[in-house]
């Protein structure tokens, strides 16, 4: 496994999730692809039992998600934004990565894309989320060679009252009398600018790549 993408949505089949998988598949090598939410991972506890050996002391799924970041070359992360920041899960794998940190910095060098899907449409909270995972990876000594935004789906046009609430989001976004219905989701792949930029991430990360190993 030369790339691994994570997603921190815990949407099925998730706009998130299909935006890191696009990247991964326009790399042309291998990878793999982890949802967060599929896995027990508890935040960091700040013990700094770590510090010596670079090994969490958590009895929790975290170290098959350790393994699989240290085996490989290249990392993708995709996050959604949540209040306006970064969605707990990807937070908290930023933070347990904290453990691959001390004294041997363990994934400098590695190349990274940090991608997040949200409302958009004028909402800045998406970029920031974005923003967030970029400027981890840049602290973790990780080659940055990709950053992308694109839109998601409003929570409020599938929790079933969307069109009741008085302080559902459809309105806000799609017009004062709006209500949820079909035509308002949004898939990532209709948005062309988005996939083709995701594209040259996986591009300039198989590029990456070949350098490492040449």
């Amino acid at each position: 496994m030369q790339v691994l993408g994570i997603s921190g949505s815990p949407v099925k089949n998730s706009n998130t999730d299909r935006l890191v998988k696009t990247v991964l598949e326009a790399t042309g090598l291998d990878y793999e692809f982890i949802k967060l939410s599929e896995y027990d991972i508890h935040p960091c506890r700040a013990c700094l039992g770590c510090a010596g050996d670079n090994i969490c002391k958590q009895q929790d799924d975290w170290y098959i998600i350790e393994n699989k970041i240290k085996e490989c070359a290249a990392l993708v992360i995709g996050g959604y934004p949540t209040y306006g920041t970064l969605d707990s899960r990807t937070k908290m794998l930023t933070e347990r990565m904290y453990s691959m940190h001390h004294q041997r910095m363990l994934n400098k060098g590695k190349i990274g894309a940090a991608l997040a899907v949200g409302v958009g449409r004028g909402i800045p909270s998406v970029d920031n989320a974005a923003d967030q995972i970029a400027a981890f990876m840049e602290m973790e000594g990780i080659n940055v060679v990709g950053k992308l935004s694109g839109t998601g789906n409003v929570s409020c046009l599938s929790c079933g009252y969307g069109g009741t609430c008085k302080i559902s989001g459809v309105p806000f976004l799609f017009g004062k009398s709006a209500v949820p219905s079909n035509d308002k989701y949004t898939a990532i792949e209709d948005q062309k600018d988005v996939i083709e930029i995701a594209n040259e991430i996986g591009h300039k990360i198989r590029e990456g790549f070949i350098k490492i190993i040449k």
